[in-house]
């Protein structure tokens, strides 16, 4: 870049694109806080429902709590919440890429677009690789104090 020439202003459209996503971002907080003030205004104004005692305890469907609500949680769940939130990230990133990968192959290029892909997923199947090594998918194992 030749250090004599001016940096050029942002056009017209530039601002315009921006301006845009304001709008849409503003009309669904709009939308949204609309039907929220509705669903207020029908359920506390005009249905008149109040809150009692008993509709506001834990458990509004009439089944009795048994034991207390204070026990060990099997950390297994939360292994493969989070096992499957990697790989529905991963397929989250990997569908804007496909037409990029799609031009390489045009262009002949097909190899770096394989081996972009592959790093990416690899890097994903090493942290899977990592999780099933250590026994994080045993959904029976006993869980021992260390």
């Amino acid at each position: 870049m030749d250090p004599q020439l001016p940096l050029a202003a942002p056009t017209a459209s530039a601002y315009g694109a921006w301006l845009s996503v304001l709008v849409i971002g503003l009309l669904a907080v709009a939308v949204v806080g609309g039907a929220l003030v509705a669903v207020r205004l029908v359920t506390r104004v005009v249905d008149r429902i109040t809150d009692s005692k008993q509709r506001l305890s834990t458990y509004e469907c009439g089944e009795a709590p048994v034991g207390s609500a204070w026990f060990r949680f099997n950390n297994r769940f939360t292994t493969v919440a989070l096992t499957f939130l990697i790989f529905d990230v991963e397929l989250a990133l990997l569908w804007p890429i496909l037409p990029r990968c799609l031009d390489w192959v045009g262009n002949g290029q097909a190899l770096a677009a394989f081996i972009e892909i592959t790093a990416f997923a690899g890097s994903l199947a090493i942290g899977l690789a990592w999780v099933a090594a250590g026994g994080g998918f045993i959904w029976d194992r006993k869980v021992s104090d260390d």
